[in-house]
């Protein structure tokens, strides 16, 4: 659909670089402003199939009420992974307070 590829490290620290040359909420920015995570990849962008409905509940990463940590911090991963996704209830940082953290540059 966005030509995003689904990377826990991104997940988990959405202003790092992993598996995207960009960084998640740039991507959202970007899917917003003009339809896909880089601009290079509009010709790829598809509408989603009937059986890749949206999850409920799912919205674009919000700074002033999500929390993730600095991309340098190393604590434990959440024993299910689902527990990254910040627009569901079972969020593991839901009552951590919201902060914006510090891009890391991309490497390379």
């Amino acid at each position: 659909m966005c030509n995003w590829e689904d990377d826990l490290v991104q997940l988990r620290w959405p202003w790092s670089f992993g598996a995207n040359a960009v960084c998640l909420v740039d991507a959202q920015r970007n899917y917003r402003r003009f339809g896909a995570m880089e601009e290079r990849f509009l010709k790829n962008v598809r509408p989603p199939a009937h059986d890749e409905p949206l999850d409920p509940g799912w919205r674009p990463i919000d700074p002033s009420r999500d929390s993730f940590e600095e991309p340098a911090s190393s604590g434990e991963w959440p024993d299910d992974p689902a527990a990254l996704y910040w627009w569901r209830p079972t969020f593991w940082r839901r009552n951590a307070h919201p902060t914006t953290p510090t891009p890391l540059p991309p490497e390379g």
